[in-house]
């Protein structure tokens, strides 16, 4: 991921997202600040640094997540528009998005050699956009989520 964004190039609504980023880590026992990484499309990624940011995120993200979720349910009714803050700390997310890729790659191999379905645990909706896109490409597999939330999950299924 890039350094950060500068303070000038931010717009309104990433002003808003970072300032509520600052008030929720006040709050917290744990030493980390927001720093505003990366914009793509609606998504505004946002790194959780500090002190504490490499122990911040849980078990399997589970505290990421969940800081994520509540703080885009704040946010949605401070700013207008599609705006959503993607948190990371310590690297975490982009360690997980290569290992989810290198999984759905792996299954996808299994999927061709046994020409059977394979499923993947429940997955939030951010990393089941990472398996759709790592197999997108893929001529020989399809991907398509099924369940309802919080057990929704990725079926990876060979192409008739």
């Amino acid at each position: 991921m890039s350094d950060h964004i500068d303070d000038e190039a931010l717009n309104e609504q990433q002003r808003i997202a970072l300032q509520l980023m600052n008030e929720i880590c006040d709050r917290l026992p744990h030493d980390v600040r927001p720093v505003g990484r990366e914009m793509q499309g609606c998504y505004f990624y946002v790194e959780l640094v500090g002190e504490d940011a490499q122990r911040f995120w849980g078990h399997a993200g589970k505290s990421l997540d969940a800081l994520q979720f509540i703080a885009n349910n704040i946010l949605v009714r401070r700013v207008r528009g599609e705006l959503r803050l993607v948190l990371d700390a310590g690297g975490y997310r982009e360690r997980r998005a290569a290992a989810l890729r290198a999984r759905a790659l792996e299954l996808a191999q299994e999927v061709k050699a046994m020409n059977q379905e394979a499923e993947l645990e429940p997955l939030p909706p951010h990393e089941r956009r990472i398996i759709h896109k790592a197999l997108a490409d893929d001529p020989d597999v399809r991907t398509y989520s099924e369940g309802e939330e919080p057990d929704r999950r990725i079926i990876i299924s060979p192409r008739e």
